[in-house]
């Protein structure tokens, strides 16, 4: 078994640290299966005819991230990536040691940050998000609610990121996206679409939106709501310097001094630390000072603010 567990690890270009664990990633059919497709297009009667399986039992390996399939109902083995994301986004790594699980968050981390490095680079260069590839910028609350109207429908599905780092307590079910793939979300109403984008603001996650458009003109992508610890595109703009521009930054915040209660609030929810609060103490008055250069525009620190002291500037505006 340990030498089918190597050739499907080529296969499916896994790696070779998952050899070992293959087992907990597909099961013991869909083994034979990826074996004996010999890496080619097969349409149902080859899966009916070699492993008795029917069309739902063959799809079923579609949604879980086991086969890729055509325009023509045709289907491939999927690479370990595909599968990786759908695993750890709904299966939760079962039965994978914490280290195997870091190990493979890493690997995909950096495949990640292949796939999006000529993107990354446009955006740099342009210093604008590009609506072709649907390269990731801040939203403002506001307008990450008004996108919700213009949409026809919405899936609601968990965050692959924080489901796969585990670096924070934040809500996971908060990725709303407008196309369905593998049909594993759900659809959900723009009333519940709004409830949700609201409580994970409220919950201290940002608002990003990856927003693509189509051949004719609908909008594609999703609204994510993100945070600094887990989300993917903020590990990205660590890596490669390019805060404020992976996800891209429109605005800045704009502190009114005179409006302050000094609460501190404001820098309780700013994931950049931006915002320096200082507690009044016994030979120092309370006082709170921001870097903008720190500010990535979220509007975290603005929606969080009970006196309205904070508000989002435009860059081309602030300029």
């Amino acid at each position: 078994m340990e030498n089918a567990l190597e050739k499907l690890c080529v296969i499916i270009d896994g790696p070779p640290i998952v050899v070992p664990w293959l087992e907990r990633f597909y099961e013991a059919t869909e083994i034979e299966m990826a074996l004996a497709m010999e890496q080619e297009w097969k349409a149902v009667a080859f899966f009916k005819d070699r492993f008795s399986m029917d069309t739902e039992a063959v799809e079923r390996s579609y949604v879980r991230g086991v086969l890729e399939k055509d325009g023509n109902s045709n289907y491939k083995v999927a690479d370990f990536h595909t599968r990786y994301d759908i695993w750890a986004t709904f299966e939760g790594f079962k039965d994978i040691p914490h280290d195997i699980g870091q190990q493979l968050n890493q690997w995909e981390f950096e495949n990640y940050c292949r796939n999006h490095e000529t993107e990354l680079e446009k955006v740099r260069k342009t210093q604008k998000p590009d609506d072709v590839s649907g390269s990731p910028r801040y939203l403002l609350l506001d307008e990450a609610l008004e996108t919700l109207t213009h949409v026809d429908k919405i899936y609601l599905w968990p965050c692959n990121c924080r489901s796969m780092i585990k670096g924070c307590n934040k809500p996971v079910y908060t990725c709303l996206r407008f196309n369905n793939n593998r049909n594993i979300g759900f659809e959900i109403s723009r009333e519940k679409a709004r409830e949700i984008v609201l409580d994970a603001n409220k919950k201290g996650l940002m608002q990003c939106g990856e927003f693509a458009r189509e051949d004719n003109g609908k909008l594609s992508g999703a609204i994510c709501n993100c945070c600094s610890d887990c989300c993917f595109p903020h590990q990205l703009s660590r890596k490669k310097n390019a805060e404020k521009i992976w996800p891209f930054s429109r605005y800045v915040a704009l502190y009114q001094a005179d409006l302050c209660n000094l609460c501190g609030i404001c820098s309780r929810r700013c994931p950049f630390g931006a915002i320096a609060f200082q507690k009044k103490t016994k030979t120092e008055a309370a006082c709170l000072s921001l870097d903008t250069d720190l500010c990535r525009g979220c509007g975290l620190c603005a929606t969080g603010c009970p006196t309205g002291a904070l508000l989002m500037e435009s860059l081309q505006k602030a300029q």
